[in-house]
């Protein structure tokens, strides 16, 4: 328990530091870009599943 309150307490102070947190930004930045094609992708395959399904509901509540 005392080295869990440890670390925590050691994480909260290395967060406040600014200098740590322009590397987290960085950082959060690098990986972004990075999963940013993958992330279009995905988001894309997802409206086109969602168009298919909403066809499907509207086909089987108002049939023509």
């Amino acid at each position: 328990m005392f080295i869990r309150r440890l670390v925590i307490n050691a994480l909260i102070a290395a967060a406040r530091n600014p200098a740590v947190q322009k590397k987290a930004g960085e950082a959060a930045g690098k990986a972004v870009d990075k999963a940013r094609p993958n992330l279009m992708k995905a988001s894309r395959r997802a409206g086109e599943l969602t168009r298919k399904a909403q066809d499907k509901l509207r086909d089987f509540t108002d049939p023509k």
